[in-house]
């Protein structure tokens, strides 16, 4: 019984302890898949909404707003005039399963670097808010983390895209 005892109180001791919470990815699938299913099975074809998206190496890009019609994009137009005809060039997503796919993205590529030795980044931290109505993301942020030796570190990942104004149509 003391065996047990100690060796229960050992584990407890090790699992409480401190870890390094920078290394690894930190995202919480279970949350994107119940919201990506509840989105799906919505049956919402026909909506609109504006998108932002910033990077810290560009800065903010344009407002874009997005109409989608029967589950494909209809229109995509900028919220200046003088950014029309630039859309293309901008990061963005078509539709709502295309922000999904994004998020899909950004996790494999995240995953990736993590576990290249060819990459710095030893960690990344990826949260998702959720309309609680439609399910839909409403922000996307990914951060990468980095050793302490490149504490300083001028650069790296840091995006976040901003979904804004949905209406069902």
């Amino acid at each position: 019984m003391k065996n047990t005892l100690f060796l229960f109180m050992l584990l407890a001791i090790v699992s409480c302890s401190d870890t390094d919470d920078s290394t690894g990815l930190v995202f919480d699938q279970d949350s994107y898949d119940t919201n990506r299913e509840l989105w799906e099975n919505s049956g919402i074809v026909n909506y609109s909404f504006s998108q932002e998206y910033s990077t810290i190496s560009t800065g903010p890009q344009p407002e874009l707003t997005t109409v989608v019609k029967n589950g494909e994009l209809d229109t995509i137009y900028s919220q200046s005039s003088e950014n029309e005809d630039q859309i293309e060039y901008f990061v963005h997503c078509e539709t709502m399963d295309e922000v999904f796919d994004y998020i899909d993205n950004i996790v494999e590529s995240c995953n990736e670097a993590i576990n290249s030795s060819d990459n710095i980044m030893d960690g990344a931290d990826i949260e998702i808010e959720y309309d609680e109505k439609y399910y839909y993301p409403i922000k996307v942020k990914c951060s990468g983390s980095y050793p302490d030796e490149y504490d300083g570190f001028d650069g790296g990942l840091s995006t976040v895209m901003y979904i804004t104004d949905f209406e069902v149509n």
